[in-house]
């Protein structure tokens, strides 16, 4: 199976209210499959999904008075996405340094080089 009907058995699977294994069943998966897939791809489950706070500009004009506790749960939220950001970023990054490092062993050519070197 590519990769690309992988990632829409994701997308119907988050679309949806069921669990992993009633949508594993429905659809004819092996167990566990779209959990590997989701960590394979780096997309956080539905049951621990962020839900986005209004951006921070919508947040300060709305009416000052607001319930502290509202604020801190928005903060958290946030906090908790830029969190998930991160943790993309930093597995792409370590993907391209990976693929270089393999490149440059297999092909013998050095990839990353020092241009200021003379």
């Amino acid at each position: 199976m590519n990769d690309e009907r992988r990632l829409s058995y994701i997308q119907l699977y988050l679309a949806s209210n069921q669990t992993k294994s009633e949508f594993e069943k429905e659809n004819g998966l092996g167990r566990d499959c779209i959990s590997k897939w989701l960590r394979t791809f780096a997309i956080e489950d539905k049951t621990t999904s962020v839900t986005l706070p209004p951006p921070m500009s919508t947040l300060q004009t709305e009416n000052k008075s607001e319930d502290p506790e509202e604020e801190i749960r928005l903060l958290k939220l946030a906090l908790k996405k830029k969190e998930l950001e991160l943790k993309q970023a930093t597995m792409a990054r370590d993907a391209y340094k990976k693929m270089i490092e393999i490149a440059e062993t297999k092909y013998a050519i050095p990839i990353r080089k020092n241009s200021g070197a003379k």
